[in-house]
């Protein structure tokens, strides 16, 4: 798995963009300044660098100079990203080493371009999408997006969640609208998500605005998180590689 790091002061960028590219499943480290990003880089040796331009303390230009005169780092990939674009500061940047530019705000497309075409294109997720809803169009919708993403689909043809399925399949998340499903009382949760660990993550689908309402059928599935319908294709593959990010953080602090 490619590994690549993000040197970027801002949180909800952070967020962002490590859920993304860990749903392209490449392996992400993240640093908030230039002095932790370059120890970081000379630590774990990246496969390729996303590099903030303003950053607090050590400029992110140079960082990358840094990055570029030390034996251990200066082979490494960098690519910039700034909001600043003038001609002679990218000029620059390329001068010292910057394999590409990114001007923000960015496009996932844009980001993914770049890193496919510096590492290549990511090895296919394996991951398993379990849904659990009763309205076929939605099914239908959700299934052909996370197909498209690479994700491997099981879909339950009545809406209905089974137990022996589940706990056969075994799949990494499982998306699930419990509507008219009695008070969420499956005895089969017990086991998927026993008391001291979160043996497969649930993400609630829902229909109702009801802040109440979500919470009591959050706390029902034991749900770590919603999606509420309509919700678009990006929102959907942010809600599951942000849930099976936590979940796999969470799973290697407790080994």
């Amino acid at each position: 798995m490619p590994k690549i790091l993000v040197i970027e002061d801002n949180p909800v960028e952070i967020e962002t963009i490590k859920a993304r590219l860990k749903q392209k499943q490449y392996e992400v480290l993240i640093a908030k300044n230039g002095e932790d990003g370059i120890r970081l880089a000379i630590d774990e040796q990246p496969d390729l660098i996303f590099m903030d331009m303003i950053l607090p303390g050590m400029h992110g230009l140079e960082a990358t100079i840094k990055l570029k005169q030390l034996p251990e780092t200066k082979d490494i990939p960098i690519v910039a990203l700034t909001v600043m674009d003038s001609s002679e500061f990218v000029a620059t940047c390329f001068k010292e080493g910057v394999s590409a530019f990114i001007k923000k705000p960015y496009n996932f497309s844009e980001i993914f371009a770049k890193t496919e075409k510096i590492l290549g294109s990511p090895e296919p997720s394996l991951k398993k999408v379990m849904i659990i809803e009763h309205e076929s169009s939605v099914m239908t919708m959700i299934s052909m997006i996370l197909m498209r993403s690479g994700y491997h689909v099981i879909a339950s043809g009545n809406g209905e969640a089974n137990g022996v399925d589940i706990l056969e399949e075994r799949p990494d998340v499982i998306l699930w609208n419990n509507v008219g499903q009695a008070d969420g009382a499956f005895p089969f949760l017990n086991e998927l998500t026993p008391e001291n660990e979160t043996s497969i993550p649930i993400i609630l689908l829902t229909d109702s605005e009801s802040p109440e309402e979500i919470e009591t059928r959050m706390t029902q599935l034991r749900a770590k998180n919603y999606l509420s319908k309509p919700f678009s294709s990006k929102e959907l593959l942010e809600k599951i590689a942000t849930v099976l990010s936590d979940y796999e953080s969470n799973d290697a602090a407790a080994k």
